[in-house]
């Protein structure tokens, strides 16, 4: 599995799985899967849980999140997690995926950019927007 560049949100699963008609999300996504991407476990069980699926839409998303590199709720980013929800007010789902990305040092990418707007260190990506979509420059520690 490629190590991860993107993190992506639910809506961008979701969005992905019903074929999203928004002009270039598709491709977008797409580059994300091979550029890298992941998913905390905050998009797994919004994805898994929805009560909307029938057999097989479940089937196709277990599939997909199943591709996707999993990133557990560490320590780390328990610890991260806590200093976000304790430094502003942002929904638990939100700063748990935003302290993954951040821990990973991974591009979050979301349709719900203002959600995560006061988190400068956070770098995030809307692949649903005409602009830019290029993930943030990765350092390479020495």
């Amino acid at each position: 599995m490629t190590e991860p560049v993107w993190l992506l949100d639910s809506n961008v699963v979701m969005g992905y799985l019903n074929q999203d008609s928004t002009p270039n999300f598709i491709p977008r996504v797409e580059q994300c899967f091979s550029e890298g991407a992941a998913v905390s476990i905050i998009p797994l069980i919004e994805v898994l849980g929805w009560r909307g699926h029938d057999d097989r839409s479940r089937s196709d998303a277990e599939l997909l999140l199943r591709s996707l590199q999993l990133l557990d709720l560490s320590a780390v980013v328990v610890a991260q997690t806590i200093g976000l929800r304790s430094s502003q007010a942002i929904k638990l789902p939100d700063a748990v995926i935003a302290a993954s990305a951040l821990v990973h040092r991974l591009t979050l990418a979301t349709r719900n950019v203002q959600d995560f707007d006061r988190i400068p260190e956070l770098v995030v990506r809307n692949p649903f927007d005409a602009g830019p979509f290029l993930p943030h420059q990765r350092v390479t520690p020495h």
